[in-house]
C-alpha cells in the first residue's frame, strides 16, 4: 500500500510540475549566429580604414525593416565584395558567410535598389537588425 501511494504521489508531482519552456536547438543556433554577426561588425568597424568604410554599396536593409529577407539581401551584397578590396585576408571576411548561414532556408531575390549607401552604414544597419532579432529570440 505504501509503495502504491508513493508511486501515485510521484505521478501527481511530475504531472503537476510547471513546464519550463525549452529553447529549441534551432533558436539557440540562431542566437549564436546573431551574436557572431554583431561581433563581426564591431571587429570590421575597428579594423577597416575610413576609405574602405566610405565605399558605396547597394542599400538593401534599413533599421525598422529587419526581416530575414533583407538580411539575406545584405549577405548577397557583401558577398560581392572581395576581402582583398577591403584590406582583409580571405579567412577574416566571415560576415557574408554568417549572414548566409542565418538565412540559409530563405529564397532572397536581390532587389535592384538604385540607392547606394556607404559600407559603414550598411554594417551599422546589419548590426542593428542582428541585435533586434537577437532580442526577439
Amino acid at each position: 500500500m505504501k509503495t502504491y501511494l508513493l508511486f501515485l504521489l510521484t505521478i501527481v508531482v511530475v504531472t503537476a510540475a510547471p513546464a519550463t519552456p525549452v529553447t529549441s536547438g534551432k533558436q539557440k543556433l540562431q542566437s549564436v549566429i546573431l551574436k557572431e554577426i554583431i561581433e563581426n561588425v564591431k571587429h570590421l568597424d575597428a579594423i577597416l580604414d575610413m576609405t574602405k568604410k566610405k565605399m558605396f554599396v547597394q542599400q538593401v536593409i534599413k533599421p525598422g525593416h529587419c526581416t530575414p529577407q533583407n538580411i539575406c539581401k545584405a549577405g548577397e551584397v557583401l558577398e560581392k565584395l572581395k576581402a582583398e578590396d577591403l584590406g582583409l585576408q580571405e579567412k577574416g571576411w566571415l560576415l557574408p558567410r554568417k549572414l548566409v548561414a542565418l538565412t540559409r532556408n530563405i529564397q532572397c531575390k536581390n532587389s535592384t535598389s538604385d540607392h547606394d549607401i556607404e559600407l559603414h552604414q550598411l554594417l551599422s544597419n546589419i548590426q542593428h537588425c542582428a541585435q533586434e532579432l537577437n532580442t526577439k529570440n
